[in-house]
C-alpha cells in the first residue's frame, strides 16, 4: 500500500529512539512540575491511562475493521433498502444509548455505594470478565459477535474513562490537578499512539483471538495498578466543595437513583454549558467518522482497511502526543481553561473547510487527524479540569449522566441525522456535511469561552 500514513508509522518506527528522546525530554519536563507528594501517585495515574488507551485503540480498528468487513460481504437491509457497510455502523452507534442508559444506572449506584478507589475497581474487574468471554466468541465471525464486539468497544472507552476521571478529579485541587494532568494525560496519548502503532505492525494480531488476549492482560494490569494508587489515595480526604459525600439517596427507586445526575445538570448552568460541549463533539465526532470511513470505503481494497484504519489512528495520536507534551499544560497555564477548550473546534473548523474543497482521500483521513490529535490531548485535559471545582455527588452522577448516557444520546441523534441525510449522498458528496460543522463549530467556541470563565471564578471562590 502506498499510502501517506502506512509510510508515516513506518519511518516513526525506524526513527523511534530519536523521537523517544525528544518526547522523553517533554515528560520528565512535566515530572519535575509536580511536587514530591504528588509525584508517585501521579505516575501511577500516567500508567493507568496509558493502559486504558493502549486497550482501546487495539480494540478500536479490530471492531471496526470486523464490522465493516462483514457488512461488506453481507448485506443488510433497512426499512426496505439495501445500506452500505458504513451506513450499517451508524445504525449500530444507535444501539449504544440503551447500553449507555443501564451503564448510567450501574455507575450511580455503584458510585454511592462505594468509596472511589474500590469503584474503579469493581468497574475494570468488570471488563476483565468480558474480554474473556469474547476471547472465545470471536473466535467464529457472525453478526453477533460483530454487533457484541462493537457495542462492548464503545463502552470500554466511556465506561473506563468515567472511572478514571472520577477517581483522579476526586484526588486532586484545582491548584494541583493544572500541575499533574497534563503528565498523567500524556499518559493517555501515549498510549494511543503505542497502541495503534503495535495494531500497525503486529501481524500476529491481524487474528481476533491475539488482540483480545492482549488487551485482557492490559486490563488486569489496570486493576492491578489501580490497587497500588488505592493505597497512596485512602489516606487523602475526599473533595467536596458543595455537599457531603453522604447525600441521601433519592426517593423513588432505582430510576430516582438513575436521573438525579440529569437533575444535577439541569440546575447548573455550569454543568449544561459542559453538557453542551460533550453534545458539540459527538455530533462533530460522528460526522467527522463518517466522512473519514466513507473516503476510506471508495479508495481503499477491503483487505487493507485494517492496516490502513491503524496506520490513521497512529498517526492522529503522534499528533495528540506532541500536543499533550509540549503544548497542553503551557496552554492551560499561560491562557487558561477557555483558551484551551476552544483548540479543538478551531481546528475541526479548519479541517473541515480542508475536506470541503479537497475531497479526496488524503484531507478525508486527516479529519481524523484534526478530531483525535486534540480531542484526546488538550481538550480532554480541559474538560476534565472543569470537573475538579465541583462537588463530589456532581463529579459522580453528574459526571456519569454526561459522559455515559448524555454522550451517546448525542451521538445517536447526530447519527440519525448523519445517516438520513447520507441516503441523498455518496462518494464525494460527503464532503457537504462539513456545512454543518461550521455551525456547530461556532456554537462550540462560545460554550467553551462560558465554561473557561466560569470554571476561573470557581477556582477564585475556593483559594
Amino acid at each position: 500500500m502506498d499510502y501517506f500514513f502506512v509510510k508515516f508509522v513506518s519511518w516513526a518506527w525506524e526513527w523511534k529512539y530519536i523521537l523517544g528522546l525528544i518526547l522523553g525530554a517533554g515528560f520528565v519536563k512535566q515530572i519535575f512540575l509536580i511536587s514530591p507528594r504528588d509525584r508517585l501517585f501521579s505516575l501511577y495515574m500516567f500508567a493507568s491511562f496509558f493502559l486504558i488507551v493502549t486497550t482501546y485503540w487495539i480494540l478500536k480498528p479490530l471492531k471496526k475493521a470486523l464490522f465493516v468487513g462483514y457488512y461488506k460481504l453481507h448485506a443488510l437491509n433497512f426499512l426496505g433498502q439495501a445500506i452500505d457497510a458504513a451506513q450499517v455502523e451508524l445504525l449500530a452507534k444507535e444501539l449504544n444509548i440503551v447500553v449507555a442508559f443501564f451503564a448510567m444506572i450501574a455507575y450511580t449506584l455503584l458510585s454511592r455505594r462505594y468509596k472511589r478507589e474500590h469503584y474503579t475497581l469493581l468497574v475494570a474487574s468488570f471488563f476483565v470478565v468480558c474480554l474473556a468471554l469474547f476471547y472465545f466468541l470471536l473466535n467464529v465471525s457472525s453478526a453477533l459477535s460483530v454487533w457484541a464486539f462493537y457495542l462492548f468497544g464503545d463502552l470500554f472507552v466511556t465506561s473506563m474513562l468515567l472511572m478514571f476521571f472520577s477517581f483522579l478529579n476526586d484526588s486532586f485541587d484545582s491548584k494541583t490537578s493544572k500541575l499533574t494532568y497534563g503528565l498523567i494525560g500524556t499518559g493517555g496519548v501515549l498510549g494511543g499512539f503505542f497502541g495503534s502503532s503495535v495494531i500497525a505492525h503486529q501481524s500476529s494480531l491481524a487474528d481476533p483471538s491475539y488482540s483480545v488476549l492482549l488487551s485482557l492482560a492490559l486490563v488486569i494490569g489496570i486493576v492491578l495498578i489501580e490497587h497500588l494508587a488505592a493505597h497512596i489515595i485512602e489516606r487523602r480526604p475526599v473533595l467536596d466543595f458543595h455537599c457531603t459525600s453522604d447525600t441521601p439517596l433519592p426517593e423513588g427507586g432505582m430510576a430516582a437513583h438513575a436521573m438525579e445526575g440529569m437533575r444535577l445538570t439541569m440546575r447548573s448552568p455550569y454543568l449544561r454549558w459542559l453538557a453542551g460541549i460533550v453534545m458539540f463533539y459527538e455530533i462533530t465526532s460522528i460526522v467527522l467518522d463518517y466522512q473519514f470511513t466513507s473516503s476510506v470505503l471508495h479508495s481503499v481494497a477491503p483487505e487493507n482497511y485494517k492496516t490502513y484504519f491503524a496506520s490513521v489512528y497512529a498517526f492522529s495520536n503522534f499528533v495528540a502526543l506532541l500536543v499533550q507534551v509540549f503544548l497542553t499544560s503551557w496552554v492551560i497555564r499561560r491562557w487558561g481553561i477557555a483558551v484551551a477548550l476552544c483548540v479543538l473546534p478551531v481546528s475541526v473548523l479548519l479541517g473541515s473547510l480542508g475536506y470541503l474543497i479537497f475531497p479526496i482521500l488524503m484531507f478525508g483521513s486527516l479529519l481524523n487527524t484534526f478530531d483525535y490529535g486534540f480531542a484526546y490531548s488538550i481538550q480532554q485535559t480541559a474538560k476534565e479540569l472543569l470537573y475538579v471545582p465541583i462537588s463530589r455527588q456532581e463529579k459522580y452522577e453528574a459526571k456519569a449522566f454526561i459522559d455515559i448516557f448524555w454522550l451517546r444520546l448525542g451521538k445517536g441523534a447526530a447519527v440519525l441525522l448523519v445517516y438520513f441525510v447520507s441516503l441523498g449522498f455518496s462518494g464525494d458528496a460527503v464532503r457537504w456535511l462539513s456545512l454543518l460543522l461550521v455551525l456547530v463549530m461556532l456554537g462550540w467556541i462560545a460554550l467553551g469561552i462560558l465554561a473557561g470563565r466560569y470554571h476561573k471564578r470557581l477556582e477564585e471562590e475556593q483559594s
